[in-house]
């Protein structure tokens, strides 16, 4: 798989940064991490061209530096993000979503941002125009960068985001080590490390988001700023860390849409924007399993459960009220024929049932949303969970659930679509059963022995089915063993992860092949001439430059389906190792 994935890879950075910059990034993808001098020896690059791309890669977060003595001097490692450099085929659905949630001036700022890296908010304005635009477009403009900073979208960027985690680890215990005044003993590296990991945990837990100037609440001038008005009637400001003396042409601060620091750094929060991407999947798949009214409860949940999640390494998520989810549904949501109540003598007595007014009709979808959570919580798939009995109880979503069970469903579209509807026929009863010989499996699978048996082996050499051998006797002659089939997730992932970048890969280098026969073409349509009207294409180049917009957006199409499957099969399950 590292084949396919080095070449993807490659291939990307190539794209999106230049030659240049992939030769660098192809170097430290294939070897680890080295240090600046290694790199310039084995790339053939000038020192100042290996600088500037490490300073590219570095500003769009894909590399991250560490510094290690050697010997009597220290050397500087740099080491490459795969993931990250795989999340640039994702920008679109990115971008997609960023425009459904935050609206067109909250897209503009983010677009901004994941072109040139980390900027700060001043550099993000410049670049916007913000000067030339009104009073109500700035108003919004700083609305949506407070909203993207509040909810995570960008994050601001701290000294150690340019350290791996490992090294963070291994400088953070020889700091540790050094504060002791002897050899330290097995016991005292395990409270080292132990202390580490706390403080990590309690890093991750934190909700404090940086890059606000509001205080922290509870301080002693924490929170909003107060205006008081002085003995010489000028007003005082109560907030920060001292009051001051306000300009009577002064307005009194401040809004939400000020509060962001202006100097402060930002880069996109990739690992954020993935949590928003799987729980629009969990929504959609129980929407299809049940209703569409289902799936807008569900929403519900995830959206009350996003400040508390960062990542998808969460496996589950904090509870929620019941009456709170009903509170914060959409104000036009109907769940009248959600769930059919009419056998139910409860529902049809219980008071505001029949009643068309607004308290009725509040009191009615109140019924119908916990009915629906009822439904939820009773599924089989066990993602919905019901932890308080008190009251009308509270939910949580188990996330480690929800990502086994989509990456089930995408590893079955994939057997189905590569080899075919038995096939996948074999695979969900092996994963429903467990551990068969063939003879249950040609039961369970409805067909004959020998046609068992031969898609099994079939799928055994793709990687989607595997054995164990069960020994009859103490010798473990082959001929007196027991052979059982089932599923081994792990490998089954890994067939169709190199499935994917191996198609990926395929896809990226048939379409430089078009683009490059066409180049000619393409190079005379973007002249001025052209551009402007003056001169036009002949029929026949508008026919070929038509078909080849077609082909190029198809192609583009099958790579983010091919990446959904990705994030599906490897990005969003919890606990998950580095590709």
């Amino acid at each position: 798989m590292f084949t396919q994935l080095e070449s993807v890879c490659r291939r990307l950075v190539r794209e999106h940064y230049g030659p240049i910059v992939e030769s660098v990034a192809g170097l430290l993808i294939e070897k680890g991490r080295l240090p600046l001098g290694q790199i310039v020896a084995q790339t053939e690059l000038s020192a100042l061209s290996v600088r500037q791309a490490l300073a590219v890669l570095i500003q769009h977060s894909h590399v991250t530096h560490a510094q290690s003595k050697e010997g009597s001097r220290m050397m500087t490692f740099y080491s490459i993000s795969i993931r990250n450099i795989l999340r640039l085929q994702r920008s679109g659905l990115y971008m997609a979503l960023v425009e459904e949630r935050m609206g067109k001036y909250g897209l503009a700022v983010f677009q901004t941002i994941m072109l040139n890296g980390c900027m700060s908010i001043s550099s993000v304005r410049e670049a916007l125009n913000y000067s030339k635009l009104n009073s109500t477009e700035k108003q919004k403009l700083a609305v949506a960068v407070a909203k993207l900073v509040r909810e995570r979208f960008i994050t601001a960027i701290q000294p150690i985001d340019t350290v791996t985690k490992i090294d963070r680890f291994i400088q953070a215990e020889a700091h540790e080590i050094d504060k002791l005044k002897s050899v330290p003993t097995p016991k005292d590296l395990l409270n080292i490390r132990r202390k580490i990991k706390e403080q990590d945990e309690s890093e991750y837990t934190s909700t404090e988001v940086v890059g606000m100037k509001r205080q922290a609440a509870g301080s002693e001038y924490g929170g909003p700023p107060k205006v008081l008005i002085g003995p010489d009637g000028q007003p005082i400001v109560l907030g920060g860390n001292f009051g001051n003396v306000m300009d009577s042409n002064e307005q009194p601060p401040q809004k939400d849409e000020d509060l962001v620091d202006d100097k402060q750094c930002f880069r996109i929060y990739y690992d954020r924007l993935d949590v928003f991407l799987r729980n629009k999947q969990i929504v959609n798949h129980f929407a299809a399993k049940y209703s569409e009214e289902a799936g807008i409860v569900l929403k519900t949940i995830l959206r009350l459960t996003e400040p508390h999640t960062k990542t998808c390494k969460d496996k589950i998520s904090e509870p929620v009220a019941a009456q709170q989810i009903i509170q914060n549904l959409p104000p036009d949501t109907h769940l009248d024929h959600a769930v059919d109540m009419s056998s139910d003598r409860f529902f049809r007595e219980a008071p505001g049932a029949t009643d068309d007014s607004s308290a009725g009709r509040r009191a009615t979808l109140g019924k119908m949303a916990f009915a629906l959570l009822d439904v939820l919580r009773r599924d089989s798939s066990e993602v919905v969970v019901k932890v308080d009995e008190r009251g009308s109880g509270q939910f949580r979503i188990n996330f480690e659930r929800a990502a086994n069970i989509l990456r089930d469903e995408c590893l079955d579209l994939l057997v189905l679509n590569k080899f075919g509807s038995t096939y996948a026929r074999i695979v969900r009863a092996l994963r429903d059963k467990q551990k068969l010989d063939e003879k249950m499996v040609s039961q369970f699978a409805m067909m004959p022995m020998a046609k068992c048996r031969e898609r099994l082996h079939e799928m055994a050499l793709a990687g989607f089915v595997d054995t164990v051998e069960i020994p009859r006797t103490a010798d473990r002659n082959p001929s007196r063993m027991a052979y059982l089939w089932y599923v081994n997730p792990s490998k089954q992932v890994s067939a169709a992860l190199r499935g994917c970048l191996q198609g990926t890969c395929n896809i990226m280098q048939r379409r430089e092949k078009q683009l490059a026969a066409r180049a000619p073409l393409i190079a005379k349509s973007q002249r001025q001439d052209i551009v402007a009207g003056t001169s036009q294409l002949s029929l026949s180049e508008q026919n070929a430059l038509s078909a080849l917009l077609k082909h190029k957006q198809q192609m583009d199409a099958a790579i983010v389906r091919l990446d959904s499957m990705l994030l599906l099969l490897h990005d969003i399950v919890p606990g998950s190792t580095a590709l």
